[in-house]
């Protein structure tokens, strides 16, 4: 039986790489049953751009104009609500940003990878190079060693390592998975909702595989993980409070109590950091200490989070 596949591809203020995305999924060698491209109130002139390339023409794709920009939490969360709530619900749903350039084969290796294994999964994950094919968006693997070895040699002859959590940089995530567990938290708005969901479908479905001959290119500028401590950019520095916020967030969910430690004192290592590196001090520092209030009291909707899996 085929595998049916919806993508969603989440897009803001990048038409051109928006265009290019979208003609790399069109042409995969395993066609996609619908694309819904997610319009997070891009000001670019997204909308008009699509429908002169005609793109908003095509059968297979379905654009969300978003009345307002609800960050890559939101636009996930809305594009895959709008793919499980379809009357032709599809298997897979196939999730992306609009600077995500998958390989011809990507999606058949991922579809393939599935068909090979005999236990339900909760999503697969691509192997993810940048412009200048450095590694990008690596997912943590599955190495829990306290009491008994982890089997790395289940799935190595197909190619594929059990992960623990990804980015929403070209995974394919089990449609019954969606059912269960529900939705990334769109409150979360940007950075770290894909690590909360993806632990959340792993922990409360199936387990997860990062997919070695399934390419895609992320177009981002530059392969740095993200640093408050580096940030050059005074725009960008309040948003560096979801980074933490959101990461507390989801280590307290998640992870042990090592982790937890280790998380807190990432924290105060990027405050003194800050401090003694680099410029726009004092707006940097009061970043950190706004997420960690924003963690510790509770500004966040708490009761929501719990619920998550609801909505």
């Amino acid at each position: 039986m085929t595998t049916e596949v919806f993508a969603v591809v989440v897009t803001y203020n990048r038409k051109e790489l928006l265009c290019e995305c979208l003609d790399a999924i069109l042409n995969q060698s395993y066609p996609v049953k619908r694309i819904i491209v997610v319009n997070n109130n891009s000001t670019d002139g997204t909308l008009d751009y699509l429908n002169e390339k005609g793109y908003s023409s095509k059968e297979t794709i379905e654009i969300l104009n978003l009345p307002e920009n609800i960050g890559g939490a939101g636009g996930f969360y809305e594009g895959m609500k709008h793919a499980r709530d379809s009357k032709e619900q599809p298997d897979f749903v196939w999730i992306m940003d609009d600077d995500t350039i998958p390989t011809v084969d990507c999606l058949k290796e991922l579809v393939d990878a599935n068909d090979s294994i005999d236990e339900e999964v909760s999503f697969l994950a691509s192997a993810v190079r940048g412009m200048n094919n450095e590694a990008m968006n690596v997912p943590k693997i599955a190495r829990k060693q306290f009491n008994k070895y982890t089997d790395w040699y289940s799935h190595l002859d197909k190619g594929m390592a059990q992960i623990v959590k990804a980015t929403f940089v070209s995974l394919l995530i089990n449609i019954k998975a969606i059912n269960k567990c529900g939705l990334p938290w769109k409150e979360f708005f940007i950075w770290g909702d894909d690590s909360e969901y993806t632990q959340r479908i792993i922990r409360d479905f199936g387990p997860a595989f990062m997919v070695g001959r399934s390419l895609a290119v992320h177009k981002r500028v530059g392969s740095d993980e993200l640093s408050l401590v580096k940030e050059k950019n005074p725009n960008r520095i309040k948003m560096y409070f979801y980074y933490y916020r959101n990461n507390l967030i989801g280590f307290w969910e998640y992870e042990s109590a090592l982790y937890r430690f280790l998380c807190m004192g990432k924290l105060g290592y990027d405050f003194f950091g800050v401090l003694f590196k680099g410029k726009y001090k004092l707006k940097k520092m009061g970043v950190i200490l706004k997420a960690f209030n924003a963690f510790v009291f509770g500004t966040y909707d708490r009761k929501a989070f719990k619920e998550r899996a609801k909505l």
